[in-house]
């Protein structure tokens, strides 16, 4: 249970990305089904799928709701001498219950064929999204709520119409056989999603321009941090949906092969879009970068001194130099109760000689995996094998307090959530390395076992712009949210570009999403022989 509270925050916030992509679907399913597949007399197979699918997302985001509410309300009873009733007059529990009754009602629109269920469709949509819009940052505000409160709106609507639709048209294209059908498909949607995503940047725009303030609280402050990755997300997206753009285009002359390639980028823009909706997520758990006071935001020289380029620590302090461990009993009460302890110069020069090998040990791989994509370098694929040196790293370094370095036992020291955390990491890592290497050798040919790497780049990408920086300075959780980031934008984009690589047919995109992933993967390490703490 403790745990639970500790981890409540990342809890709080995977929750709400679950609710807003379940939104998307869920008016991408009504969107798609009401702009793209009725107007175009799609098969039945096309329109029966479109309509179970807005059925799973309405179940989906009723669980998700109930879910949010049922949390929420357990934080105030909990918390405070507030009874069941007063928590049912609070305007998050009104706007949840609401939206419980218009994806119910969306849920049985979608049961029947009927032009009047078609119809009745719309307004519901309106209203689940009126319900959503009432409980983010724009209905607390007390300036400008109203115009900001539309702008999240439209915001919402771009997000669905594009990105949660896409999803819709994936699948029809795996559904339906006539190529024609699937032509009209893709240039209906395509049109829609041009106007979703310049719906998507004018609010976009407009949200930013009240809620960041001015360009330094782009990097000062860890909402325009996060808002940074958001745009990176973007951008990406915006380039393969114009190459799509273009392969819409052309479907008339060749279309059998140019549908199959299609459907592959859209994979990776679906992925890329999601991952946008949950870094969404992360920013409604920080606070609008106009509202952070000026002592809590970075300064150019505090970053200046964190991330600038100085030769990594390669030698390590002597262990005895280090703070002595406390007993067991009290690291666990710390780690469960106390988010970060304090640490000394020598503590630190620990920490950073790990990073700094860690990075040398990516920054190999990367550059292993660059050299394995010449026929001359194969012995270079066996490059996941340098994550097993990683993982030994971690068990042996990361807690030095423990087994086989300090003097708390190996199985008793689990009970620290922080010990478990990195020596289930290093478990993973290994499991990892030894599966990568059976792919790359050519041993585990099951198509499957290649997607495990994206996955889990992809993954980790995720928990990065997740994971919140709780130190006891706010400064000090910035700067980490400002090295992680870049982390976690270049892992996506390394997962994304190996699920390119594997899924395309051979052509210029593939040859270059195969060179694209192993320089992020290197830049990684970069990243990681830079790292440092301060005082």
């Amino acid at each position: 249970m403790i745990w639970f509270l500790r981890d409540i925050d990342l809890l709080s916030v995977l929750a709400r990305a679950a609710t807003l992509a379940f939104e998307a679907l869920l008016l991408g399913g009504v969107a798609f089904l009401l702009v793209v597949v009725r107007p175009v007399r799609a098969s039945e197979a096309v329109e029966d799928f479109c309509r179970r699918g807005i059925r799973a997302a309405a179940i989906a985001l009723v669980v998700g709701e109930l879910a949010m509410v049922s949390s929420s309300g357990a934080l105030l009873l909990s918390g405070s001498d507030l009874t069941l009733r007063d928590v049912m007059t609070t305007s998050f529990f009104r706007a949840d219950f609401f939206a419980i009754l218009f994806a119910i009602g969306l849920w049985i629109c979608a049961r029947f064929k009927s032009n009047k269920a078609a119809i009745a469709s719309g307004p519901l949509s309106f209203l689940l999204l009126a319900a959503t819009v009432s409980t983010s940052h724009a209905a607390a505000r007390i300036d400008q709520r109203v115009l900001l409160t539309l702008l999240t709106a439209a915001h919402h609507v771009g997000t669905a119409v594009w990105i949660g639709a896409m999803a819709y048209l994936l699948i029809s294209l795996g559904r339906t056989k006539d190529v024609t059908e699937a032509r009209q498909l893709t240039q209906r949607y395509s049109t829609m999603a041009m106007f979703a995503a310049a719906i998507l940047v004018l609010a976009g725009v407009g949200m930013a321009w009240f809620y960041v303030g001015s360009w330094s609280a782009t990097y000062t402050t860890a909402y325009g941090i996060m808002l940074v990755a958001k745009i990176y997300l973007f951008l990406v997206m915006i380039a393969l949906g114009a190459g799509n753009w273009f392969l819409v285009r052309r479907l008339a002359s060749d279309p059998a092969p140019l549908l199959a390639r299609l459907r592959r980028v859209v994979e990776a823009e679906i992925c890329l879009g999601f991952l946008a909706v949950l870094t969404a997520a992360s920013l409604t758990a920080q606070a609008p970068a106009v509202d952070v006071a000026a002592q809590d935001r970075l300064t150019a020289h505090e970053i200046y001194v964190r991330l600038h380029p100085e030769p990594p620590r390669m030698s390590s302090p002597p262990l005895a130099a280090l703070a002595p461990p406390s007993s067991l009993a009290v690291a666990v009460q710390d780690s469960q109760f106390v988010p970060t302890v304090g640490s000394d110069d020598t503590d630190r020069a620990w920490s950073e000689y790990n990073h700094h090998w860690a990075g040398l040990i990516v920054l190999i791989a990367g550059l292993l995996a660059l050299l394995s994509r010449y026929r001359t370098m194969r012995w270079a694929r066996f490059w996941p094998l340098s994550f097993a040196g990683l993982a030994v790293f971690i068990l042996l370094r990361a807690d030095p307090e423990n087994w086989p370095l300090g003097p708390r036992p190996f199985w008793q020291s689990f009970a620290s959530p922080d010990v478990l955390q990195h020596r289930v990491g290093a478990l993973l890592i290994v499991v990892f390395a030894a599966f990568e290497c059976a792919v790359q050798a050519g041993k585990l040919r099951a198509r499957w076992a290649s997607y495990v790497f994206p996955a889990m780049c992809g993954l980790g990408a995720a928990l990065l712009l997740t994971h919140e920086h709780s130190a006891k300075d706010v400064k000090e959780a910035m700067l980490a949210e400002m090295s992680h980031t870049p982390i976690a934008l270049l892992g996506m984009t390394a997962g994304c570009s190996r699920w390119l690589e594997l899924r395309l047919p051979k052509s210029r995109l593939a040859t270059i999403a195969s060179y694209l992933w192993p320089v992020c993967l290197a830049l990684v390490g970069y990243i990681l022989l830079n790292y440092r703490e301060l005082p």
